[in-house]
């Protein structure tokens, strides 16, 4: 650790929570007005000729493919740790694209071959025509990989820099382009592709708008040309836990649909778990945001206590308002009035989302747990908690098999918090090992 560092440290103003709360504010709005673009696709997916077909094919081609190129994701952390001059930048997004390189091309395999029948209509059960929409979906969503890295690169530059409010009104400018695309696409597409392409323009705007602001705060920092920089091996070194993590994330709901896909009425159990998963993304996600606050405010072992703190006031209010959404009527409202879903699909969701109040706790902890063990840079125990997360759900999933009669969307979204569990005692114990702080070498 270098001694600029530690008087860094050392001169840094104890964390309050309100500087989590001022951090993590912006980042709730982004992230809610993310998971609102999924839903709004959903929602518009839904009103279709053939809804069960299209959402099901969207649902099932989107988490295949975000499963293996999860690797975009991990950008932001990435750039948070080792983005320290202009130099790093291409350094930076260079290894990413490398990295990528397999995922695209598997992407596209599955898009443009027969492959993608036997792993749409075999693994997951679809239609022909699901299939041929699920196919579709994958290959529009290939454009996304170099807009997710630039959009992550600026994220994470924003962070940095604390001005997490303008990624918000970058996430106000996706959803408004969402709007438009949703209007205009079906003039070139059908069925689920609508719901892709519309994605990706989104992202695309989304992107351009954050550089606006970003690029600024890219020349600010120091060129870097001749300085010692990270040897891409230690880039690989630091991300392929966190990619196996990630790919874990999409990879549960993936295993989880593969099993659905089991049931006696497969495409009724994809769709109603994707739009489950949805509206409970839509209201949890913004506490995935703990891992990037963890990583960027925590500075000593005194700050982890108010990060614990505000985790739990986090709980507490998600919990409540999982309650409020989904055990009142408000929950007919959000299915038949805003989803526009048919009554079976409606009805086939409800009891999932009866329980998605037990996800707050474990998904809140996991995303803190990662941010610490992030800051730490010490993530080996993330790729273990992933592959876990996987052959758990995997292991609730055979239920399907005995009994091809169950609700899908209920089997799905138990198995997903079981996930969580999985991830959150194994984080924590990893953590306890460390005594809760490691100070990162620099």
């Amino acid at each position: 650790m270098s001694h600029a560092h530690v008087a860094d440290v050392a001169n840094r103003p104890l964390l309050r929570l309100r500087d989590c709360y001022y951090f993590f504010g912006p980042l709730v709005l982004m992230v809610e007005l993310n998971m609102i673009s999924k839903s709004a696709i959903h929602a518009f997916l839904a009103r279709t000729d053939s809804p069960s077909i299209s959402l099901a094919a969207f649902n099932a081609a989107f988490t295949l493919y975000f499963a293996i190129s999860s690797a975009t994701e991990v950008t932001v952390l990435l750039c948070l740790s080792y983005l320290k001059n202009r130099a790093d930048v291409l350094r930076l997004l260079g290894f990413a694209f490398v990295v990528l390189l397999l995922p695209i091309c598997l992407a596209l395999t599955v898009a443009l071959t027969d492959v993608g029948n036997t792993v749409f209509g075999e693994w997951f059960g679809l239609s022909a025509q699901g299939q041929v929409e699920a196919r579709a979906t994958v290959g529009l969503l290939v454009f996304s990989v170099p807009i997710l890295l630039l959009r992550g690169t600026a994220f994470a530059l924003l962070m940095l820099n604390r001005k997490t409010i303008i990624i918000t009104w970058s996430t106000f400018i996706r959803l408004a382009s969402l709007a438009v695309s949703l209007f205009v696409l079906p003039n070139w597409l059908d069925g689920a592709a609508i719901g892709a392409g519309a994605l990706v323009l989104c992202m695309a705007s989304e992107t351009v708008f954050a550089w606006c602001f970003a690029w600024r705060l890219l020349m600010a920092l120091p060129a870097g040309g001749r300085q010692a920089q990270e040897s891409f091996f230690g880039y690989w070194r630091f991300s392929w836990p966190l990619i196996v993590n990630t790919s874990a994330e999409m990879g549960v709901i993936l295993t989880i649909s593969v099993f659905l896909g089991r049931l006696s009425n497969a495409e009724l159990a994809i769709a109603a778990f994707g739009v489950v998963h949805g509206l409970v993304s839509l209201l949890m996600g913004p506490m995935r945001n703990l891992t990037q606050t963890a990583q960027t405010l925590v500075a000593r072992r005194e700050d982890v206590r108010v990060m614990l703190v505000f985790t739990g006031q986090l709980v507490a209010f998600f919990t409540v308002m999982a309650l409020v959404l989904f055990h009142t009527p408000l929950r007919d409202t959000i299915l038949h009035d805003i989803m526009g879903l048919p009554a079976e699909l409606a009805a086939y969701s409800e009891p999932a989302l009866a329980v998605s109040f037990v996800m707050a706790s474990f998904w809140s902890c996991t995303a803190l747990f990662r941010g610490l063990l992030a800051k730490a840079r010490t993530t080996n125990s993330l790729a273990v908690s992933g592959v876990l997360r996987i052959l758990t759900a995997a292991a609730a999933g055979l239920i399907s098999l005995a009994h091809p009669e169950l609700n899908g969307a209920l089997l799905g979204i138990c198995a997903w918090i079981l996930s969580y569990v999985v991830e959150t005692t194994v984080s924590s114990w990893r953590l306890r090992k460390l005594g809760w702080y490691v100070e990162a070498s620099t």
